[in-house]
């Protein structure tokens, strides 16, 4: 693909403890976009996930304790504020988000300022439980409302970040669980375009998910609504400034 140009684009991948997937993912990124930089941010895994990662080429960061997903993106995040890049990719490193995807969601960020890739709208190779995909088809609708055009999954975490929204999540806040539709809607609220694309997701490979078992669907579906309440008390709507 044809980057924009003289475009500084940052593929960073959050990872804990995914020794078994981390190299590959890298890898075939780095296959695919020879030009990007790849940051694997390794939070405090027990496994080889920092080594494997380096070894297949990426900038590893590891950060000294455990910080969770929200805090293992907001320090890629700062990285790449500090490293002024002009895009930035988000995935996993479970090998869920398929690489060659990538391309979609940089097309896409030429005309926006956050892209989610979504599965509902290309194609999931696996089943996601039902009280957990209601769940996420009620959020995305809440969040649907207040952009002001029609999102189908929000929980995505393989996004692209143009600076300013980046930036915006350097230098405040992110969610330390389950960003979803509260981070979306803290994004439009500030009057950023919001859209999406299509994505192919993998059966994750190892290791298991954020929201996996009864207690923790739970806490997503009763956290979540709290969530966007706050956020959109926080933030009077922007929309109609940088919106178009």
């Amino acid at each position: 693909m044809k980057e924009q140009l003289g475009e500084r684009i940052a593929v960073i991948i959050p990872a804990r403890n995914e020794a078994q997937t981390v190299g590959e993912v890298v890898g075939e990124v780095r296959l695919r976009f020879p030009h990007f930089d790849i940051i694997v941010i390794d939070d405090a895994s027990e496994d080889a996930t920092g080594e494997i990662a380096k070894q297949a080429g990426a900038d590893v960061i590891r950060t000294p304790i455990r910080l969770g997903y929200g805090g293992a993106v907001q320090t890629g995040l700062k990285l790449a504020h500090k490293r002024n890049y002009d895009l930035v990719i988000l995935m996993d490193a479970d090998g869920q988000h398929d690489p060659a995807s990538i391309e979609k969601l940089i097309s896409a960020a030429r005309g926006n300022d956050f892209v989610i890739g979504s599965r509902f709208l290309g194609e999931a190779c696996y089943r996601i439980p039902l009280i957990r995909r209601l769940g996420m088809k009620i959020f995305s609708a809440i969040a649907s409302v207040v952009v002001g055009r029609k999102l189908t999954d929000t929980s995505s975490g393989f996004q692209a970040l143009r600076k300013d929204v980046y930036s915006l999540f350097a230098l405040g806040d992110y969610p330390v669980d389950f960003p979803d539709a509260d981070m979306v809607i803290w994004v439009a609220r500030h009057g950023y375009r919001v859209a999406e694309v299509a994505v192919r997701m993998h059966e994750r490979k190892s290791g298991r998910s954020m929201i996996s078992g009864l207690a923790s669907s739970l806490r997503y579906a009763l956290k979540m609504p709290l969530a966007i309440l706050v956020t959109l008390l926080r933030v009077p709507s922007r929309r109609g400034g940088k919106q178009k």
